[in-house]
């Protein structure tokens, strides 16, 4: 028997597959067994540099493992959902909307830039100063960090809120590829500050995304026992690129600043002054 495909939310245990549910509440303390055991051995090695050099076998490590391929192999098909952090006009609204989320790239880029153009929004001599600026080549040729090829989402919920790590995402249109490297430009960068407002495009990526990143079945099994365990392994919370563009049957909503759902998901209101995206 084939089960429907569902999006599950890692934070959010009641929208997981009811297979890995089934899993995870049948074989609790095991999980809970091999966290503690792991971190047991990790303190161990804080002292005895015999314990870091050649660790104790984990008693509890074949039974995780065992578990964490059968939870890869219930996460198959299912489609795992994440946040993409941003800063959209309306029109890209509508173009994220129609033609689904695309990786990073040059043409992209450009494209998007000569658009503002188009709509009287960027002047083609702003335009032309970042598409011909150095900083940009180098952001997009992957120097100052991998985005380039990627579409990177958040699949924690709770770092939604965190403003200190996200405010820069919705402070500035274009992305890290574009405003990093300008902040220090005033000039520069209060061109992207206008544009656009925050957005968050939320999405559903099928399992497994690629080989790299497999199904991510461990993280759910940390997520699983996180309220158990202080800090559990791998860390249920992670960044998360997918190496394509997403279709639009993959962007399930995008949820604009002027709406009450944003500030239900970040809490932006409280955050502190410095990171403020208003």
């Amino acid at each position: 028997m084939t089960l429907k495909p569902e999006d599950f939310e890692l934070e959010l245990p009641q929208t997981w597959p009811v297979g890995v549910r089934e899993l995870v509440e049948n074989h609790r303390e095991t999980l809970i067994s091999y966290q503690h055991e792991s971190r047991r051995i990790d303190r161990l090695g804080w002292t005895d540099i015999g314990v870091r050099t050649n660790p104790p076998v984990n008693e509890y490590r074949s039974g995780y493992d065992t578990l964490l391929a059968r939870t890869e192999e219930l996460l198959v098909g299912h489609r795992l959902v994440g946040y993409h952090c941003t800063r959209l006009t309306p029109a890209e609204v509508v173009r994220v909307r129609r033609d689904g989320l695309r990786a990073l790239s040059p043409d992209l880029v450009r494209e998007r830039l000569e658009s503002l153009v188009d709509a009287g929004e960027m002047s083609a001599m702003q335009c032309r100063f970042f598409l011909d600026h150095s900083m940009l080549h180098a952001n997009l040729a992957n120097r100052h960090g991998r985005r380039t090829g990627l579409v990177w989402l958040c699949p924690n919920r709770s770092t939604l809120r965190k403003g200190s790590g996200v405010y820069r995402l919705f402070r500035s249109w274009g992305g890290e590829a574009l405003y990093a490297g300008f902040e220090g430009d005033p000039a520069a960068i209060e061109v992207l500050r206008l544009l656009g407002q925050p957005a968050i495009v939320k999405c559903a990526v099928p399992l497994p995304t690629d080989a790299l990143h497999g199904c991510r079945a461990a993280q759910v099994l940390s997520n699983a026992v996180r309220d158990q365990v202080e800090h559990p392994e791998p860390s249920p919370s992670f960044d998360w690129s997918v190496k394509r563009d997403l279709l639009p049957t993959e962007v399930l909503d995008i949820i604009t600043v002027d709406e009450p759902r944003f500030e239900a998901l970040t809490g932006y209101r409280a955050w502190a002054p410095e990171h403020r995206i208003r």
